[in-house]
């Protein structure tokens, strides 16, 4: 062979020798240090035996460099997306690129265990911790929070009980960031002290844009299916249910009487008492019937005032 020959095809040009080092990372976050066994494929990368499922999946770091120009290197996808050289690098929380409906969806499945009552701290402390990843998500996560759980009040003559906590005293707090409440009460002869408890509560909640408003009552009265005692229920209940109006506007209002006598009575002394006693049994009924409709309807539109 010519000399000349053979020095072009010395002089000829090598080609590029192909990176054998896989380009996968490991569990670590390390790159993996395995010699690629599977060559580069149409928009993957060069990946060994092991990692050979992620070599179609690929993605670019993000990693922002000077003049605002990112690394864009080409790395496997991961939640991160970020090359080994920039792996320390701060990006955005990846669940706010996320649209704000989607976030919602994804708080209140993780919140679906809680929704039916108030858990202690340590069961939801995992998520306290990812609340605190940034200000957004921690506003984003406690609305959330707070509007699809329950604040249960429970109003005695000497206590109260707020999330099933005892209070010496009302005092502004997390509560009142709820949407939805549940008072509990019982109704006695003597409503004074149990009243006052409900106007420091209510004052508390004022203006509040409730969602949900349930007013659960308990009394001796429902006790005995007499007419006296259901009267003097059905009489007192109204006082405690005034002093309610001071929240304003709830979206959804409703009253709960536990054992209500309204039913027995219906059984028992309609049909065995004489028309006159008949007659002031239905009116003392329709009576209250038409006191809740009004009271609920006032909840609705926000009326303030109280009625004597």
């Amino acid at each position: 062979m010519p000399r000349g020959k053979q020095r072009s095809k010395l002089a000829r040009k090598q080609p590029k020798k192909f990176s054998h080092q896989c380009s996968a990372l490991t569990h670590s976050y390390d790159a993996c240090k395995n010699r690629a066994a599977i060559s580069r494929a149409l928009g993957g990368l060069p990946v060994c035996w092991l990692h050979r499922k992620l070599r179609l999946t690929v993605t670019s770091c993000q990693a922002v460099l000077g003049n605002n120009r990112k690394c864009l290197k080409k790395i496997p996808w991961s939640e991160k997306q970020l090359c080994v050289e920039h792996k320390d690098f701060v990006l955005p929380c990846y669940i706010l690129r996320l649209p704000t409906e989607l976030r919602q969806h994804i708080f209140l499945y993780i919140l679906d265990e809680y929704q039916s009552q108030y858990v202690p701290y340590y069961t939801y402390c995992s998520f306290i911790n990812m609340m605190c990843l940034s200000h957004q998500i921690f506003e984003e996560a406690t609305d959330t929070l707070y509007r699809n759980l329950v604040c249960n009040i429970a109003l005695s003559e000497r206590r109260v009980y707020i999330l099933g906590r005892r209070c010496l005293s009302v005092q502004p707090g997390s509560w009142q960031k709820f949407k939805q409440f549940c008072f509990q009460f019982e109704v006695c002869e003597n409503p004074r002290a149990v009243l006052e408890n409900i106007k420091v509560v209510a004052t508390q909640l004022r203006d509040s844009s409730i969602i949900k408003l349930n007013i659960r009552v308990t009394s001796w009265y429902t006790w005995w299916a007499h007419p006296q005692t259901a009267q003097r229920m059905y009489k007192t209940l109204p006082i405690y249910l005034d002093a309610i109006r001071q929240i304003g506007r709830v979206r959804e209002a409703s009253v709960t009487i536990s054992h209500d006598p309204s039913p027995e009575l219906r059984r028992t002394e309609y049909a065995a008492k004489p028309g006159s006693e008949r007659a002031k049994l239905i009116a003392m009924e329709l009576e209250w019937r038409r006191y809740y409709e009004e009271w609920v309807k006032d909840m609705e539109c926000g009326r303030l005032e109280e009625k004597a």
